[in-house]
């Protein structure tokens, strides 16, 4: 190793210069790259470019690595895979209507079953929350990747059914290309999930903040009764008194600066970043069944999903919220299937 090259920090460079498009030789010291436009122009790099030499270092804190690590970070990395079972579920469903999830009116009847395949979403995202101090971890989240609902425990039971890894080039084309609301509705569900491990963290900052706020109220107050009671002293000059007269006038602004000081020192500002997922192909079993409601009928498709043992949750036709209590609602002479706020907003 030499001062411009570090061994595991070239190895990291060519995996993500391969990864980006680029041609990579490494030598012993350093690499020879052959780069795209874009690529050269965002580690600005000629498109023959030599990384680990002298004017191109790769040492810990160089604006290099720090140029890779971020197109190394850019990207979620995706895994794919299978869970199959021997036994899905037969029977039992109408019990489930109910159970996992209620129509709050209306009548229900489940028609038929059939197996069939689903694919969900299980993403792990990293939080960060900054104030005087620092807390940080991460939250994993399920999603079913058709209707974007929010699937509780998925994330955590997947692990008990060993599931099987596909290799990179041999991924099956069940999955669906686009995933925009899934996984809007995957990062608002994590966000609540941070906010939840956060409460403590927020908790103490507030407790911090009111115990600032309360020494800072009684200093200032201590102060403008001692400076008030010193006024009275004879050695003081008029103008000595009038300039104590102006500062004990200047202590409630100053004391209200210092105030808005320790706000801004308690704030809490959370990030929440997307680091990693991994994307299934499920054996499920589907569950038809018909609403009606009053004089409308509606043929609906449930989802049985073998891994939370459970009924997945319906999503809101009007705000796409996860729900497991639906409303169902005449519009336009047909059923909408709404949540509780949407609901009474239509009434």
């Amino acid at each position: 190793m030499n001062q411009v090259s570090d061994p595991e920090l070239l190895s990291f460079a060519a995996q993500t210069l391969k990864r980006q498009g680029a041609l990579v030789e490494v030598r012993s010291d350093r690499l020879l790259a052959l780069l795209t436009q874009e690529l050269g122009n965002h580690l600005g790099l000629p498109e023959e470019a030599v990384l680990g030499d002298e004017n191109s270092p790769l040492i810990y804190g160089s604006p290099l690595l720090d140029s890779l690590v971020d197109l190394a970070t850019k990207d979620v990395p995706v895994a794919y895979a299978q869970i199959e079972l021997p036994y899905l579920k037969k029977a039992g469903f109408e019990r489930l209507i109910g159970q996992d999830i209620v129509f709050l009116d209306g009548q229900v009847r489940v028609s038929n079953r059939a197996e069939a395949r689903s694919t969900y979403m299980s993403i792990v995202c990293h939080y960060l929350a900054m104030s005087d101090e620092r807390k940080e971890g991460l939250v994993q989240i399920g999603i079913h990747e058709g209707t974007g609902a929010f699937i509780p425990a998925f994330a955590e039971e997947w692990q008990e059914f060993k599931p099987v890894f596909f290799e990179p080039g041999k991924v099956p084309p069940h999955f669906p290309m686009h995933l925009e609301s899934p996984l809007s509705t995957a990062m608002i569900k994590a966000r609540s999930s941070a906010e939840e491990e956060l409460a403590d963290f927020f908790k103490s900052m507030e407790r911090r903040l009111r115990r600032d706020i309360k020494s800072t109220r009684e200093y200032y107050e201590a102060l403008h009764k001692e400076m008030r009671s010193s006024l009275s002293h004879s050695n003081l000059t008029e103008q000595q008194q009038a300039e104590r007269k102006t500062k004990i006038d200047d202590l409630p602004a100053e004391m209200e600066r210092k105030i808005v000081d320790l706000e801004q020192k308690y704030k809490v500002d959370v990030s929440l970043t997307a680091r990693a997922a991994i994307r299934f192909i499920i054996d499920v079993v589907q569950v038809f069944i018909e609403l009606k409601f009053r004089k409308y009928q509606r043929s609906l498709r449930l989802i049985w999903n073998p891994v939370t043992r459970r009924l997945d949750p319906l999503v809101c036709e009007r705000c796409c919220r996860t729900m497991t209590r639906v409303h169902p609602f005449a519009e336009g002479g047909a059923i909408k299937l709404l949540c509780h706020t949407c609901f009474q907003i239509s009434k």
